[in-house]
């Protein structure tokens, strides 16, 4: 069964959603003279509750050496820990970060880099808008788990990046890194009314010891509708073959072609699947599986409610 495209009005009204869901999917791809553009995906489900030290989960972040193990972390008011989970939502280790900053650190990234593999750690919550500048941390990858009881080294960054958006302030929880091109991608949230995508240099962060000017690409194609919180950007991530770029929002997930800002076209609209089925709590990281095929969903707690693992197949 093909995704659905759930029209945002209805998010309030949760059994009308997968009335509609069950009853009147179609395809929901993007199409250019009737061709289709874009992956495929298949319906959101739940895979299971995330562990209590995750209430508010808020990126997540395949790990390379392991097919079923991702890294998690919590954002603002909570210890710098990665939390290694796997497939299933269990607990599987931890590492404390040491020498980041940790104000309001709301999305993560692996990506490659010069020692092998990288997580990007990105401190860079701002809901008032008020923050001067945003970090972005460079973190070996912690060591592979073996028993979840015995935390694994601390890591401290290898390099950190310091960025300012061009014209003021920007309240951002998503990023990505695009290794291949050497280009480090963040996605504003759309609390101005509009979601952007400001890119900077690899190379360039590694090299400057001071601010770096994030460059704006454009307007982004996600819309936001009557009801702007229900589509606020929480999170994205780039394929591991660095052909796609999804970006997810409390209850939809976007899918871009993706080959470098400079060949990006921000007119294009992505293809969209809804994220209503999962029944997130609130809906905060995405990650792509190694292969590609499928991203797994990390999502905060919410009252009564546990932080929740979900996942969505998308075929390329």
């Amino acid at each position: 069964m093909k995704y659905c495209v759930i029209d945002h009005r209805l998010v309030s009204h949760l059994s009308a959603c997968l009335l509609v869901v069950l009853t009147a999917c179609s395809s929901g791809v993007a199409e250019t003279n009737g061709t289709p553009e874009n992956p495929t995906c298949e319906l959101a489900v739940g895979v299971a509750d995330l562990p209590a030290q995750l209430f508010e989960a808020s990126g997540i972040a395949r790990d390379p050496r392991r097919a079923d193990l991702f890294w998690v972390h919590n954002d603002s008011g909570n210890d710098p820990i990665l939390y290694a989970v796997d497939t299933t939502g269990a607990l599987a280790g931890q590492a404390l970060i040491t020498g980041a900053t940790s104000r309001d650190v709301e999305d993560i990234a692996v990506a490659r880099c010069a020692e092998g593999w990288c997580l990007f750690y990105a401190d860079m919550g701002d809901n008032l808008a008020v923050r001067d500048q945003i970090y972005v941390h460079r973190l070996p990858l912690p060591a592979v788990p073996t028993d979840a009881a015995v935390p694994s080294e601390p890591v401290s960054p290898l390099m950190s990046y310091t960025m300012v958006f061009p014209g003021g302030a920007r309240d951002a929880e998503s990023l990505f890194v695009d290794s291949e091109r050497g280009e480090l991608g963040v996605v504003t949230k759309g609390r101005n009314g509009q979601v952007e995508l400001y890119v900077a240099d690899l190379q360039t962060l590694e090299s400057v010891d001071g601010p770096v000017a994030l460059e704006r690409i454009g307007r982004l194609d996600v819309p936001l509708g009557d009801n702007v919180s229900a589509q606020y950007v929480t999170s994205a991530d780039l394929s591991p073959d660095g052909t796609r770029l999804a970006v997810r929002s409390y209850t939809q997930l976007f899918m871009f072609d993706w080959a470098g800002s400079a060949a990006f076209d921000t007119l294009v609209a992505p293809a969209s699947a809804s994220l209503v089925p999962a029944l997130e709590p609130q809906g905060e990281g995405a990650a792509f599986t190694n292969d590609g095929t499928r991203l797994y969903l990390a999502s905060e707690g919410q009252g009564s409610r546990s932080p929740r693992l979900s996942r969505i197949d998308c075929l390329p």
